[in-house]
């Protein structure tokens, strides 16, 4: 499972990587062509646009799952019980739990509801906002996964005397 876990991530950061050099390229290409060639590819701004909202909402799966995203870690540091921190973290996972259900169930309505064409590429944009969705089904998964890990440090934890 572990192997498994691994090369999906592998292969994750590998699409985020060919996506953010096409990104490049893209808009490096269209500037060029606009500033040296006085003429401008006319699809290559929304493109651009929407290869963007992908790696955002696809690297802020990437780092929800690495524990990249900015917390208030040094206000649950200074709890000096173990027991207590843990139980803080729990509740602040099933906190964000709770807000990635919500943007994940309104992310489908709105990518299911859309019935109009992008402009220049003329494509459902469907194909555009169902990375709402994705990712919030990905980071539901996540979401779970660190609940249980913070489960299980909290049975492992011993509690403090009763005297205290």
């Amino acid at each position: 499972m572990k192997r498994l876990l691994e090369l999906g991530t592998s292969l994750y950061r590998g699409v985020l990587t060919v996506m953010t050099m096409a990104l490049f390229v893209i808009v490096g290409v269209s500037v060029f062509t606009r500033y040296c060639l006085n003429s401008s590819l006319g699809w290559s701004d929304e493109l651009s646009r929407f290869i963007f909202i992908w790696v955002t909402f696809l690297g802020a799966a990437y780092a929800y799952g690495l524990d990249e995203h900015i917390g208030l870690d040094f206000v649950v540091d200074r709890i000096k019980s173990d027991r207590a921190r843990t139980v803080v973290r729990l509740f602040g996972e099933v906190a964000i739990g709770c807000v990635i259900l919500v943007i994940t169930w309104h992310g489908w309505e709105v990518a299911f509801s859309a019935t109009n064409l992008s402009p220049a590429l003329d494509i459902p944009m469907t194909w555009v906002y169902i990375v709402v969705p994705l990712t919030g089904c990905l980071m539901v998964v996540q979401n779970i996964l660190k609940i249980g890990k913070w489960i299980g440090m909290l049975l492992a934890t011993p509690s403090a005397p009763a005297g205290r």
